[in-house]
């Protein structure tokens, strides 16, 4: 027998964008910002339809606030009927931001015989609930445990328990909303990943971190379904699972949001002037979004790479590629940041005979006796530190020419750096 399911965690229905910049005082941006949740949340009830999964487990932080607001409420039922009138189960557990205190017991009027669940309710240890097949057979087996207030500072691991013979015959799914191998002061149920592995479960659908996990391990953060800040880049959405004969056979992340934040890392070394740096960043920019369903980009670009025009990187610079991106891109993607990382090309004649800090800097990087001696005293100091740091004297000399070259380049840079800097204000 076989089955699938959706996971999602971390919807925060209620919680407002944060650094919102510039741009969302323009109408159009405003009404994305509005839209972005609820959207992003009904991608991923469609995507459960679409995909007729037999059931979605929703981890913890549903709600932004223990104060549920109407509309937000109103979300959440609307996409609960919704998966219902399809015939798919879920099961909802709470997190911290919307502990089980928070919730009233006619919170949704869904009866206990209803196939929407929320569960982990009896916090002094996890709920275990049978999942049936379409045949009246039991083929999962939920372990789940919700957070009664909004503080959970003790290790949550003590509430579950080991498997059974009989119940390793199931696909057993654990539920919780945690702090894995965090801070163990945490407030945030904080425990270790080989703390959940030991218990030797199939899956561990888990909520409270944003970020989604990276890898297919059977331990997953799907992370939140919509980035509200700076800090919450890249792609967000749900995972999906599909299971054959007790084995995991497609573990898929699919992606919800409406808006994505993104921090953009530029090396223009090879643009020979500021026109054909602006068409570098706009094709590096059109080969992320390519392809992608997103109504809203908000980009912070990082500028790097060594570079002979470096005088013309200024203010009006960025205000003009800003404008061109917004209209290469019809308003779809906006910059939120500029950072200038960028390195002017060294004159060394300049630097060697400049009589400031910056010329003191290169004649030191110059200096082959002053470097050597150097190295000596730093190699003389590591051996004393680390006991078993043995060199063959091949390994030597190509460990301190890389080294003394590496210090050289970067102080031709900082030099280069300097100098151009003094001589703009003068």
């Amino acid at each position: 027998m076989g089955f699938s399911f959706i996971h999602i965690s971390d919807i925060h229905l209620g919680r407002p964008f944060s650094g919102l910049s510039e741009y969302s005082f323009d109408e159009n941006i405003r009404n994305i910002y509005k839209n972005a949740v609820e959207k992003s949340f009904n991608n991923a009830i469609n995507a459960a339809i679409e995909k007729s999964v037999d059931f979605v487990i929703i981890s913890g932080d549903t709600f932004d606030s223990t104060e549920h607001d109407f509309s937000s409420k109103l979300v959440l039922k609307e996409a609960l009927n919704k998966l219902d009138s399809n015939g798919i189960k879920v099961f909802l557990i709470c997190g911290n931001h919307d502990p089980l205190s928070s919730y009233n017991k006619n919170t949704f009027n869904y009866d206990e015989n209803s196939d929407i669940k929320i569960i982990g309710l009896n916090t002094d240890y996890c709920t275990k609930l049978p999942v049936l097949n379409k045949n009246g057979q039991t083929e999962v087996l939920i372990h789940a445990l919700s957070f009664k207030d909004k503080i959970f500072n003790e290790n949550p691991i003590k509430y579950f328990e080991n498997l059974t013979e009989e119940e390793r015959k199931y696909f057993n799914i654990g539920i919780l909303h945690c702090d894995l191998d965090g801070d163990k002061t945490s407030i945030y149920a904080p425990c270790t990943r080989t703390e959940l592995e030991d218990f030797n479960y199939d899956y561990w659908a888990l909520g409270h971190i944003h970020i989604p996990s990276r890898d297919n391990s059977n331990i997953v953060y799907p992370g939140t379904i919509q980035g509200r800040n700076t800090k919450e880049t890249g792609p967000h959405g749900i995972r999906y699972i599909q299971v054959e004969n007790k084995n995991i056979i497609q573990n898929t992340f699919i992606e919800t949001n409406i808006l994505r934040y993104e921090d953009l890392n530029i090396d223009v070394s090879t643009a020979i002037d500021d026109t054909s740096c602006c068409q570098m960043i706009l094709d590096y920019i059109s080969s992320i979004i390519t392809g992608q369903t997103c109504e809203l980009y908000l980009l912070k670009i990082n500028l790097s790479g060594c570079i002979n025009f470096y005088d013309c990187i200024n203010e009006d610079f960025f205000k003009n590629v800003s404008e061109r991106i917004n209209l290469e891109f019809n308003q779809k993607v906006h910059v939120s940041e500029f950072n200038n990382l960028l390195i002017p090309v060294a004159d060394k004649e300049l630097l060697k005979n400049d009589d400031g800090i910056s010329g003191e800097l290169y004649r030191a990087s110059e200096n082959s006796d002053l470097l050597n001696d150097t190295f000596e005293e730093v190699i003389s100091q590591l051996q004393k530190v680390i006991k078993n740091c043995c060199f063959s004297q091949d390994e030597y000399d190509t460990f301190k020419i890389k080294l003394i070259n590496n210090v050289k380049e970067e102080c031709l840079n900082l030099c280069a750096k300097l100098y151009s800097g003094g001589n703009k204000e003068e």
